[in-house]
């Protein structure tokens, strides 16, 4: 299938990741990524829309982009957007690689398989995956959906199918013990996934529709094939900009979808908690990536409000694509990228900083 809109670079120009000491001490230009794991908030004394719009507009100038946007959606219990800054016309409908963002759907079945009380959070996974070795299988689903489980243990699922790639799982041991290291990793995905599939007697798809895509109207987003993954499932697929609204849009409204109820409150809220607090994390290339420290469940926790729920959270892929949710002010929003040529690296970077200035630019603006 051909990717209409593919995630890339964007660079902010001032934002650049990088700059010297002196650069950094000006509190004139756009935040960087370093400013913002230091906590420097009082960069984002009076920013404004028209500021991001016209920066987004800028560096699609500037580096060749074909767009550079933000779409947000600020009105509760609508799933449409209500603004787009920056370049455009952005293609609602125009399918966009899920990647590193298709966990935060994996974690939104999981939770509602907790919301109904077929599974815990907290109880081993062995349990219910009885053909794990005694140390994986005394991994949690929190410490899966967290990336805390110690995997991967240098698994490698080459064989193109799910067999295959759970009895290399099933002889492994954890490189960390269960809950005391950080580690991104799609492998989490992977048994997550096969947990539920266990645990219900239904496939994955049919659980992501059934439980997720229907009731939030996401009717053009499916999970990569197996066979393209190496044999992991909810690893990567398709998705699009209207659809990722839908999802965010639930998050936003309370876990309801109209008059249905997705997710409770209560998995909400600890998707939002910290799940990483008591961990070393600053070695995970992420974090880097994101300038964000802590990690909730499926989401990474750009913004706090004080306690131990954030605020902001995202769910970002290595191209650039961020979408995030502002709890705190009702909204949500999707940067989206059109790079004709390559994706850098510091792509992810860029688009969370455009996603910590909207944050300041929501609670600058009127209420």
């Amino acid at each position: 299938m051909a990717v209409a809109v593919t995630a890339g670079a964007l660079l902010l120009g001032a934002c650049g990741v990088g700059r010297s000491s002196d650069e950094a001490d000006q509190p004139s230009g756009d935040p960087t990524i370093d400013q913002l794991a230091e906590g420097r908030q009082e960069l984002f004394a009076g920013v404004t829309f028209d500021r991001i719009d016209q920066r987004l507009r800028d560096q699609a100038d500037e580096r060749g982009l074909s767009s550079a946007a933000l779409v947000l959606g600020t009105t509760p219990g609508s799933p449409d957007p209500t603004d787009t800054y920056g370049t455009g016309p952005v293609d609602p409908g125009a399918p966009v690689q899920l990647g590193e963002s298709s966990f935060l759907l994996t974690t939104a079945v999981l939770l509602t398989l907790v919301d109904d009380g077929t599974l815990s959070l907290d109880a081993p996974i062995g349990t219910t995956l009885t053909d794990l070795s005694a140390p994986l299988g005394a991994i949690t689903l929190r410490q899966l959906l967290s990336h805390t489980s110690g995997l991967p243990a240098g698994i490698t699922c080459a064989e193109p199918t799910v067999a295959a790639c759970d009895a290399a799982i099933a002889a492994a041991a954890p490189v960390d013990p269960p809950g005391e290291a950080f580690h991104v990793d799609d492998l989490d995905a992977h048994v997550a996934a096969r947990l539920a599939e266990v645990a219900t007697g239904q496939p994955w798809t049919q659980l992501f529709a059934q439980r997720i895509a229907d009731p939030a109207g996401m009717q053009s987003t499916s999970f990569a094939d197996p066979s393209t993954t190496g044999g992991r499932l909810a690893v990567d697929g398709i998705t699009t900009v209207a659809d990722l609204g839908r999802f965010l849009s639930v998050l936003r409204d309370d876990g309801r979808a109209g008059d249905l109820v997705v997710l409770s409150t209560g998995s909400i809220d600890e998707m939002l908690r910290d799940q990483t607090v008591k961990l070393d994390t600053h070695e995970e290339p992420w974090v880097a990536e994101t300038g964000v420290p802590t990690y909730g469940l499926g989401v990474w926790r750009d913004r706090l409000r004080g306690d131990d729920v954030a605020s902001v959270v995202s769910a970002p892929n290595r191209w650039g694509l961020y979408p995030f949710l502002d709890a705190g002010r009702d909204a949500w929003g999707i940067v989206v990228i059109d790079d004709r040529t390559s994706p850098r690296a510091d792509a992810v970077s860029q688009s969370a900083v455009i996603a910590q200035l909207t944050a300041a630019a929501l609670r600058s603006s009127p209420d």
